[in-house]
């Protein structure tokens, strides 16, 4: 049988033969930044999903011979996935692209799950075929890479001039999602994350590692300013969120500060901000960080949304479609 679908035991054979080939994965995780992209591994991945492991797989079969293969796994919470492998070896013009998130979209609708997301190189072959199949851009993201910030002085420690800054809390969640709403463009917004709940489920900490600190920065009685920090990770150094008001420098510099003990050992530190009026590319480069490659974040939105929001009474069924 022919097309995309999910794998099953009689492709055992050809997913081995799959591990062999030299295909690009052109889905990028945050725990990939940095590094040279690495071939999909589509036995392994089929190996989690057959234990339970919460991993979806979709491989697209022709005759014998896989010709391309998509995995995705949680976000937060259930209602969201992550595009994590999306590798096409066909050569047909990204069609097998096209038909394997059309089947993750699928897939993602009858397991009630409301978001997808998929983060590519902005010059990714397969950006057409994401957007053929439902996906459009959320936001555009810039990686910058730099030396560890320096610290701050022992008596500026939780508070540099009038900005507060202190680790994050339980209680903050909600003034960070409603920094979430004046920081990024409102397109953003409609695409990922227009509520408080929806925001909570698509949050990505798996790139953090152990040992992660976030920190808030207060300012005027309000939030102005977040810094999601990673431990340092060997040879790839540290990673960085950080997401402040617009106009907002002197936040980002006392975020930076604060968090510098905790990137003090890495050879450098990546960030990965968005392409808005938010993101301080001034401060960034005051503290010698250079732009490096750009990406973008793009969501798609399933049919169990549309279910969910039609009225009772017209007692219709939303089928996801093939295009």
């Amino acid at each position: 049988m022919n097309g995309a679908r999910a794998p099953r035991p009689t492709d055992l054979v050809a997913l081995v033969s799959f591990d062999d080939e030299l295909v690009a994965n052109e889905a990028v995780t945050r725990q990939r930044l940095g590094r040279p992209p690495e071939p999909p591994h589509p036995l392994a991945a089929t190996m989690q999903r057959w234990l339970g492991r919460e991993r979806r797989v979709w491989i697209d079969v022709h005759g014998r011979q896989i010709q391309g293969i998509a995995t995705a796994r949680e976000l937060a919470g259930r209602e969201a996935w992550e595009i994590d492998t999306l590798a096409d070896a066909s050569g047909d013009g990204h069609e097998v692209t096209t038909e394997l998130l059309r089947q993750a979209t699928t897939a993602a609708a009858k397991a009630r799950v409301e978001h997808l997301l998929l983060r590519m190189r902005a010059d990714a072959p397969g950006i057409d075929a994401a957007r053929r199949a439902g996906f459009v851009l959320a936001l555009q993201e810039r990686l910058w890479c730099g030396p560890p910030p320096p610290s701050a002085a022992p008596s500026d420690t939780g508070s540099l001039g009038a900005c507060e800054v202190r680790e994050a809390q339980t209680e903050d969640a909600m003034a960070l999602f409603q920094l979430h709403n004046r920081a990024l463009p409102v397109g953003t917004r409609q695409a990922v994350a227009m509520t408080f709940e929806e925001w909570q489920v698509v949050q990505d900490r798996r790139w953090t590692g152990r040992g992660a600190r976030e920190y808030v920065a207060i300012q005027d009685g309000r939030v102005q300013g977040t810094l999601l920090v990673s431990a340092a990770q060997g040879d790839h150094g540290g990673q960085i969120t950080l997401l402040v008001e617009p106009q907002a420098d002197e936040v980002a510099r006392a975020l930076l500060r604060a968090a510098a003990p905790r990137l003090r050992t890495c050879e450098h530190v990546l960030a990965l901000l968005p392409e808005c009026a938010s993101t301080p590319v001034g401060v960034l480069r005051s503290l010698g960080f250079e732009a490096g490659e750009e990406y973008l974040l793009l969501a798609a939105r399933t049919a169990a949304i549309a279910r969910d929001a039609m009225p009772v009474r017209a007692a219709r069924a939303v089928v996801p479609t093939r295009g």
